[in-house]
């Protein structure tokens, strides 16, 4: 399934308690006033350029796009990170707002405070507006929030931030005092009242490990999947971009290419064991959502022969699983706002939650076996499996291989249907573990959380 199809799918839900329609690219108040409800309430999508019966209206621009976003930017307070798209769907094109919960409420548009209660968008009254102050004034600071102790702007590598001032604007972010870089720290929320925060010691520190050592990220390449003797050990210290770029570098030396002739072709084709976006993708996540207040933590990248496991010392946000993170329109939860939306900045995300979903497809269209993330005790652990590791990892019964000749390409079916296609006494415990291992696999996708849960059959081929 591609960003058509997703937004095709939000499309086909109507609108909800996190989706909501709106006809016009011109309603900008409308827009703000419902990204800002979603804000302060769960989080979801505000789709432009549809009806209220989710009928594509018209053609939209980029222009359009790129002109709501900056409306948005300037017109919603305290800055947080949401994304404004344009996709291509079936009968034209439509502009998506992406919206996480917000982690800072209340949020404000052009002075106001608003909420989404069902369909309808609401002003808070002032009951509702002290009860959101004092909910937000009793939750634990951030540690990303906290005060960096000692740190100061020359302890910043300047070269970075001015490159985030400049990726900043070109997505059209304003700054209020550009040339001053305590005001721009300030305009990041990586400054308050004048200290800098743990942020921007994560972002921009020089030395950021002697304050922060559980910031370090360890990479390990091992000789066999035992992991009991290593080939390479690398242990890489600066700020998180740095992070990133040195642990790719790693994986790019270290991941295999493999060479293919094709019938009737006299140029080979190469392509790595594994794709490099997602990867990408995955230390991303670990880095932008991985709990730095652990100061025994860190991140971790260790390749085996058959897999590459990514670690970070975080934990799924409430509500999240493991089985959420692989469908494609969970709910969006940030851990890390302010890192976030700086690494957002620099187009290291693209659309708040959706990375996760991006990475299974673009393992599906390598038909490799899906990734598999878990929720321990430890920490956050996402597995790769390689080109040819294990393509399907269950065997497949005859109830399942009659579901699958049944259902045609996303074509989908709740587990009580299931139960009923199947009429043989099956149990609900059965019924899911078929349905499970089927998405393990990579032949069905979920749709959906607890008991409306459904089941989509993907393209992948047994």
């Amino acid at each position: 399934m591609n960003v058509r199809n997703l937004t095709e799918e939000l499309l086909g839900k109507g609108e909800s308690d996190r989706i909501e329609f709106i006809a016009s690219a011109r309603a900008e108040n409308s827009i703000g006033r419902a990204v800002c409800a979603l804000l302060n309430t769960k989080g979801g999508s505000v789709l432009v350029g549809v009806d209220d019966c989710g009928q594509v209206l018209g053609v939209l621009r980029e222009e359009d796009a790129d002109a709501l976003r900056l409306f948005l930017h300037r017109h919603i307070t305290p800055q947080v990170l949401f994304t404004v798209t344009l996709d291509d769907v079936q009968g034209g094109r439509v502009i998506t707002v992406d919206i996480p919960e917000g982690s800072d409420r209340p949020y404000v548009f052009d002075g106001a405070v608003y909420i989404k209660k069902g369909l309808d968008i609401l002003a808070v009254d002032a009951a509702t507006m002290r009860e959101m102050v004092v909910r937000q004034s009793r939750e634990t600071e951030r540690w990303e929030r906290r005060v960096a102790v000692g740190l100061a702007i020359d302890d910043l590598d300047r070269k970075l931030l001015d490159e985030t001032v400049r990726k900043a604007q070109d997505r059209g972010y304003r700054f209020e005092e550009v040339h001053k870089p305590d005001a721009v720290l300030a305009d990041l929320a990586l400054a308050r009242f004048g200290q800098l925060t743990n942020a921007a010691d994560v972002l921009f520190g020089k030395r950021v490990a002697l304050r922060h050592p559980q910031t370090r990220l360890r990479a390990v390449c091992y000789e066999t999947d035992r992991g009991d003797n290593f080939i390479d050990e690398q242990l890489y210290e600066g700020p998180a971009f740095y992070l990133l770029e040195e642990a790719m570098v790693f994986l790019k030396r270290h991941v295999a290419i493999a060479a293919e002739f094709k019938p009737g072709q006299l140029a080979r084709e190469s392509r790595p064991q594994y794709p490099f976006n997602s990867l990408r993708e995955g230390l991303v996540n670990a880095l932008v959502h991985r709990d730095y207040a652990a100061f025994s933590g860190g991140v971790s990248v260790s390749i085996y022969p058959g897999r590459i496991e990514i670690w970070n010392s975080g934990h799924l946000s409430m509500g999240l699983t493991p089985e959420k993170l692989r469908s494609a329109t969970h709910e969006s939860i940030l851990v890390n706002p302010d890192i976030s939306h700086v690494f957002y900045l620099h187009e290291l995300m693209e659309r708040v939650g959706r990375g996760t979903f991006k990475i299974v497809q673009e393992c599906r269209d390598m038909r490799m076996r899906p990734p598999v993330w878990q929720n321990k005790v430890s920490g956050v652990h996402l597995t790769f499996f390689g080109v040819g590791q294990g393509q399907i990892s269950v065997k497949i019964n005859e109830r399942q291989r009659a579901l699958l000749d049944g259902l045609g390409i996303n074509e989908s079916i709740r587990m009580d249907e299931y139960v009923e296609r199947v009429g043989r006494g099956i149990s609900d415990r059965q019924a899911r573990r078929d349905l499970r291992n089927l998405v393990d696999a990579g032949l069905l996708d979920t749709i959906g959380a607890g008991p409306a849960t459904s089941y989509r059959r993907t393209e992948t081929k047994i």
